[in-house]
């Protein structure tokens, strides 16, 4: 048997930091690509429309001149950025919420369930959001793996821990 309090836990925390590093790492390169210091290139869309627009003495002003990240040449920055978000969002809750079910004698399979389809779940959320239009299916896919297992993980956490303050 190992040493570990929380092995299952443990072996996944590795798995889900790596990971972590590679998104960080896309959002790093993305921005040197672009030269963005921070953020997702929003604020240089806005500086080159102010740009084009003093440019035209702000004359025939179109709004369709002054894009979103979404089809701009910053698009890809800000797909980056939100899937190391959303990555990190929900990450140190599945990680906490599987220690403390480990920790409290929750089925192996359970845990190792629950953060097995949390980091597959994320993997195909970070592809969807390299799509075109980043939705679909895969996405919806990788949203619903991430949810459902920090849902029933809080659900075993909240049971056991009803059970244990009321002596059930």
């Amino acid at each position: 048997m190992s040493s570990f309090a929380i092995p299952i836990t443990a072996l996944y925390s590795g798995f889900i930091g790596i990971y972590a590093i590679l998104l960080q790492f896309q959002v790093s390169t993305h921005r040197r690509l672009m030269a963005v210091s921070l953020g997702d290139g929003t604020r240089e869309i806005l500086i080159e429309a102010i740009q084009s627009l003093h440019a035209n003495n702000f004359a025939n002003v179109d709004s369709k001149e002054i894009t979103t990240p979404f089809g701009s040449k910053y698009w890809e920055l800000t797909r980056a950025v939100r899937a190391h978000g959303n990555f990190i969002e929900a990450a140190p809750m599945i990680l906490l919420f599987a220690a403390i079910a480990e920790l409290n004698s929750a089925s192996p399979i359970l845990v190792y369930v629950a953060l097995a389809t949390f980091c597959i779940a994320r993997l195909l959320h970070a592809a969807a959001l390299r799509t075109t239009r980043a939705v679909g299916l895969l996405r919806a896919f990788g949203v619903l793996g991430s949810t459902l297992p920090i849902v029933a993980l809080a659900i075993f956490n909240t049971y056991s821990g009803i059970r244990a303050v009321f002596g059930l």
